[in-house]
């Protein structure tokens, strides 16, 4: 996907980038346009002295067996307290950066604490991500037009049910339940009226909550929360909620 691309390009390539990552997770996503940014961090039970290296050629391999897929450059960046792995795919304005363990706090990710719950979200979010691609994909090849452009953003919000949840499970299985719930905003950049509509159309259940100028509206995609523009369509299918229900 070179510069001049799409959104939905630019997420079904991420998509596909997390893939060959594995489980790790990813602390930041962010979509301008067509240019989408990661930031994923390490276990933190690695066992490699050198875990970029084995990372690398993970990655490496992933690609080797995809002539069609945009050939990854790597830059190890050791000028900091940490060192970081940056990661670009060829062709692409996809870019990632791939940080220790250490640079991650609980508190950066609304969290109380950091865990094993970690090793299930990526999943999650990859399929979340390939959604909203087919999504974009579907109100451009109904309305035509030029490729919507979006801005879409990766954050983690507190799961209400989380300390219920912790108390009833067994001690073994407390570290994998996560504390917090990524959701995803989206913004309009280029995107017509009737795509749009289309977009909008096509989704089971849109609800809003706030008030003007803070009005949201707030779906499901594979069972997360997506946030979307306040003004995107007259008619839109829309009950007042509470947000927080969603997420929970």
């Amino acid at each position: 996907m070179p510069l001049g691309g799409s959104s939905k390009e630019a997420l079904v390539v991420g998509a596909a980038f997390m893939t060959g990552l594995g489980s790790l997770f990813p602390v930041r996503l962010n979509l301008t346009g067509e240019e989408l940014e990661f930031v994923f961090v390490l276990p933190d039970d690695r066992a490699d002295e050198h875990p970029f290296v084995e990372l690398k050629k993970r990655i490496r391999a992933r690609y080797a067996l995809d002539t069609d897929s945009p050939p990854p450059r790597f830059f190890v960046d050791t000028g900091g307290r940490w060192a970081r792995l940056r990661v670009e795919l060829a062709g692409t304005a996809v870019r990632a950066l791939i940080v220790m363990p250490e640079e991650v706090t609980a508190q950066s990710l609304n969290a109380p604490e950091l865990g094993r719950w970690q090793e299930q979200v990526s999943c999650a979010v990859q399929v979340a991500v390939e959604e909203i691609a087919r999504m974009l994909s579907r109100c451009h090849h109904q309305t035509g037009g030029g490729a919507p452009l979006v801005d879409l953003a990766l954050h983690y919000v507190p799961d209400r049910g989380y300390e219920t949840r912790s108390a009833e499970a067994h001690k073994s299985i407390r570290e994998f339940i996560a504390p917090v719930k990524p959701t995803f905003k989206m913004r309009w950049r280029s995107v017509t009226f009737a795509q749009r509509r289309a977009l909008i159309a096509e989704l089971a259940d849109v609800t809003s909550t706030g008030r003007w100028p803070r009005r949201r509206l707030v779906t499901r995609t594979m069972g997360l929360a997506l946030e979307l523009p306040s003004w995107t369509t007259p008619g839109a299918r829309t009950v007042p909620v509470d947000v927080d229900h969603l997420r929970a």
